[in-house]
Formats: C-alpha cells, sequence, structure tokens
C-alpha cells in the first residue's frame, strides 16, 4: 500500500517507537517464535528490546553471528547481557566468509542471512528480525545507484521480503541511538562502520552529509524514492506476468515466445520485455542479471545465439528464445516398460505406457492426471484407450499437446528411450524426413531438442517423437486396432524445476 513506508520524522518517542514496532510486526500471528538477529550494535540492541516491549506474546529467540573477520569479545558479551535482561534464549553461531568476486561484505553478509534461518529452521520461528534503519535504507539506495541499478534496486530493502521482516525500516537512526542511550542499554561499536576503506561508511560519513547541504532531509527524500520505485515495480511485475505465463519449461530450459516480447521499438514494452528476461535469467543465478547481459539478450538475431554468465546459452531461432545451461544433462537408453512407466531424468518427465487391463503405477505423474475411459465400441477384443489428458503438463515449444499421446498396434515389439542422434529419420504421412528438419521446421529450439526423448524399436527406428511426429505405419494401425497406449507427461507442472521462489523461512531473500 502506497505510503506505507514513508519514513517517520526525526524525534519520535520511546511510545511512538514502541507503536511502529508493533505496528511492524502486526502480521506476525500471536504467540509465534521469531529469531531477532543480534549483533550487539546498537541498532539491533534496540530491535530486541523494542520487540521483546512491544510483542511480549513472542517467543523470541537471540541470534548472534560471529563472522571471525575480527575480535568480536566486546560483541559476545554484551549480546549475552541483552540475553539476561530479556530472559530469552541465545544461540551464538561461527560462521566462515570465504570471500568471493563481490567483496567481504557481500560474503560476510551471504553467510550470516544463511545462518539465521538455519537458526530459524531449528526453533521453528515464522520470521527472522532484523535492525535495518531508515537511514540504512537510504545508504542502500545510494550505494545501488553507484553501481547504476535499475528501478528494482531503487526499491531499496522490503520492510517484509520473504522470512525477513525489519521493523524499524521507518525509523531513523538517531532515534533508535537516544532510546539505547535512554534506556542505558550496553552496546558494542563495529569498528567498520569508522572504516573509510568500507563503501557504507564512505557514504554514511560523506556522502550523506554532502548531500544535506543541498537537502534538507535527504534520508527522508532517498526512503520516499523507494517507495515510490516500489510502487512502479509492482506495475510491472503485474504487466509482465502474462509474457512470463508463456514461458515454457523443460527440464532446465527456459523458452520464451518471441510473440510475447511485443514491439521492442515501444519503449512500453521494452520495459516490460526487460522484466520478463530479468525474471527468466534469474532461474540461473541468485544475483539478477546485469542491465548489459539483458540488452544482449533482447538484441540477439533471429537464429543467433550468445553465451552469458553464468554459465547461461541463449538462443533466438524458431520463433523462441531459448536459455539453458551451457551443460545440458543427457540419459543413457532406457527401455519402455508396457506396462508401466519409464522415467525420462533430462527433462523432468516419464513415458507412461498403458495396456488392456493395466493400471497406471500410483506413483506415476498419469495416475495423478485426470483420464477417462472412452465408451466401448462392444466389438469382440475391442479396446478403447484412455482418453489423453486435456491440459497435459508438458508442451515444449513448437509441439502438439495431441502428439503428446500415441496409440500403437500389438506388434511393435521391444521399444527403447533415447536422445536424438545424427542421420535420425522417421516416416510420417508426408515421406520420410530427417528428424533435424522436423524439429527445426517445428520452431523447437537447439537445447529442447538436445534434451527431448525419442522412442526406437529394436531395429532402432524411430517410433515417435512425442509433441512432433510418429511412424505414419504404426500411427493408422494403431488407430484402427490399439493395443497399447503411449504418453509423455511431466512429474511437475512444467516438467522442469520450478520458477517460484517460495516465501517463509529458508526462502532467497531480495536484497
Amino acid at each position: 500500500m502506497a505510503g506505507t513506508l514513508s519514513p517517520l520524522p526525526a524525534g519520535q518517542t520511546r511510545d511512538a517507537l514502541l507503536i511502529e514496532v508493533a505496528q511492524a510486526l502486526a502480521t506476525v500471528p500471536v504467540d509465534a517464535a521469531v529469531v531477532i538477529a543480534l549483533s550487539g550494535g546498537p541498532d539491533s540492541s534496540a530491535l530486541a528490546h523494542l520487540v521483546v516491549e512491544a510483542r511480549a506474546d513472542l517467543t523470541a529467540h537471540l541470534v548472534h553471528v560471529r563472522h571471525g573477520l575480527r575480535d568480536d569479545q566486546r560483541d559476545v558479551a554484551v549480546v549475552r547481557t541483552h540475553a539476561a535482561w530479556l530472559d530469552a534464549p541465545l544461540t551464538v553461531l561461527d560462521v566462515e566468509v570465504v570471500p568471493d568476486g563481490r567483496g567481504t561484505e557481500a560474503a560476510a553478509r551471504d553467510q550470516r542471512y544463511a545462518a539465521l534461518r538455519t537458526a530459524a529452521l531449528e526453533v521453528g520461528a515464522y520470521a527472522i528480525l532484523v535492525g535495518h534503519t531508515a537511514d540504512d535504507q537510504a545508504e542502500t539506495l545510494l550505494l545501488r545507484l553507484a553501481r547504476g541499478t535499475g528501478i528494482d534496486g531503487l526499491g531499496g530493502m522490503e520492510s517484509v521480503s520473504a522470512d525477513l521482516i525489519r521493523p524499524l525500516l521507518r525509523i531513523r537512526r538517531d532515534d533508535v541511538h537516544r532510546f539505547v542511550a535512554l534506556e542505558g542499554l550496553p552496546h558494542a561499536e563495529d569498528p567498520t562502520n569508522e572504516d573509510p576503506e568500507v563503501r557504507r561508511a564512505v557514504v554514511r560519513h560523506q556522502l550523506l552529509p554532502v548531500l544535506r547541504e543541498v537537502a534538507p532531509d535527504p534520508v527522508g527524500a532517498l526512503v520516499r524514492l523507494a517507495e515510490l520505485a516500489r510502487d512502479d515495480v509492482a506495475a510491472l511485475d503485474a504487466a509482465a506476468a502474462v509474457p512470463l505465463a508463456s514461458v515454457r519449461s523443460v527440464g532446465p530450459v527456459h523458452a520464451i515466445p518471441e510473440s510475447a516480447l511485443g514491439h521492442l521499438e515501444d519503449p512500453a514494452a521494452l520495459a516490460i520485455a526487460r522484466r520478463v528476461v530479468r525474471e527468466v535469467l534469474g532461474r540461473f543465478a541468485d544475483d539478477p542479471p546485469d542491465a548489459a547481459t539483458v540488452a544482449r539478450v533482447l538484441a540477439l538475431a533471429p537464429g543467433s545465439a550468445a553465451s552469458l554468465p553464468g554459465p547461461v546459452e541463449v538462443t533466438a531461432a524458431g520463433g523462441w528464445r531459448a536459455f539453458s545451461p551451457r551443460s545440458l544433462p543427457r540419459s543413457d537408453r532406457r527401455e519402455v516398460r508396457v506396462p508401466g512407466t519409464t522415467a525420462w531424468p533430462p527433462i523432468g518427465a516419464e513415458v507412461v505406457a498403458l495396456v488392456p487391463g493395466a493400471v497406471p503405477d500410483a506413483t506415476s505423474a498419469a495416475s495423478r492426471a485426470p483420464a477417462t475411459e472412452q465408451a466401448s465400441l462392444e466389438l469382440p477384443g475391442a479396446w478403447m484407450p484412455p482418453a489423453p489428458d486435456p491440459t497435459p503438463a508438458l508442451v515444449p515449444p513448437g509441439s502438439q499437446p495431441t502428439w503428446l499421446t500415441l496409440n500403437l498396434p500389438d506388434r511393435v515389439g521391444r521399444l527403447s528411450l533415447r536422445h536424438r542422434e545424427p542421420g535420425d529419420q522417421i516416416t510420417t504421412a508426408g515421406g520420410t524426413r530427417s528428424l533435424q528438419d522436423v524439429l527445426v521446421d517445428a520452431g523447437v529450439p537447439r537445447p529442447v531438442r538436445d534434451l527431448w526423448p525419442v522412442v526406437v524399436d529394436a531395429t532402432d527406428r524411430l517410433v515417435w517423437v512425442p509433441g512432433y511426429a510418429a511412424a505414419d505405419d504404426l500411427l493408422r494401425a494403431g488407430r484402427t486396432a490399439p493395443a497399447c497406449q503411449l504418453r509423455l507427461v511431466g512429474t511437475s507442472a512444467t516438467g522442469g524445476p520450478s520458477s517460484t521462489r517460495a516465501a517463509g523461512v529458508g526462502a532467497r531473500p531480495r536484497r
């Protein structure tokens, strides 16, 4: 809701701080357990005492994370004092920070949140509470602006983000520190807050003071900017939901129809297309792609490909832009169980084979899909296979859903699943064609072609390419005298990994 994250004016009273914290925790159920991240600094110390007083019904678990980057004996002593004063359980966790390409600060943050989530899972916490203030929000925006953030970055930190709640996010740092002083709360000072080599310290002690010379309240202005940006982000997310619904996922491959991206010459369509590409690329990595990577994807000409950081490959062909890991999963040849189910792990699918009198395996995807028996023709020995599922779980790019089911006669013999191979051909009603031509003409993206299963007989003759083609003689015979039905079904909603990030403890935070 607009306006809910506008910063409070400076100079809030003790009672006002308690009211604000209680309102920030309004969504937390009565008597729930929460984890309070307690570093020992003034912000987290104030957070612990305000939360315990504002929501006395909550079971507060204090968690202190030791990064091993400096002497923190004072910090540990302070948090133990707070635990004793609040009569709250305290867990002290040691983590090892291994700097990566993003720097020590980012690595320490990742380890800290991972440790907090582990602790939250162990105590069944509803949420993790952290002590970011309005000033932290302003500093975060300036840091992101300095590295050229997009509108998502301008949204800053959210008061509630998955399993994280920031009850102090509208409160000024000076008010928090005044609360600590007036309450006589012990606290530790982190020397990195004064270190000119630390970027946040530079923003805090050099950049914000300069901004105060040109604006009376830069913290308030920046926090309001974050609020406006979040509203715009919400609108873009809603607009991008429609094209994102058309993304086809086949195992680790995600394909966007070119038509869903719209006319990229239109600035509004381009903004939505950027968002769609960012979301799809986000399925491959924790960190969002930069603007140059997104622009590179959108600039791809038909028939071209590009290698992206990640490592991710993207191809543009056949009316699709397909995103895939550089290394695709492979499977050995597998004999098709008749009757029964045969898994095809590269795409998270299985082939289900039904014969007269057979019941699908209760563990198979087919047994979970609605399938109605067709009325019998009441001919001696006639068998009518179940009607295909009208909403199959797996529909790859360029395919026909009705071709995901095939009825076969009884003279087929042993069948196997394998990947396509060079020189593969299939005899359709239009004549013998190379499998490569069939799939290319259907617009199937190259990585999907590499993952997709084909069904062959004992002579290695192509019998069925699910969703695309079948051997014409067997197709005709199966229509008149069916003895077996094959179905390709996904073992999940998309036939591959879900793109949805689960909320709650253990979910990845948005930063």
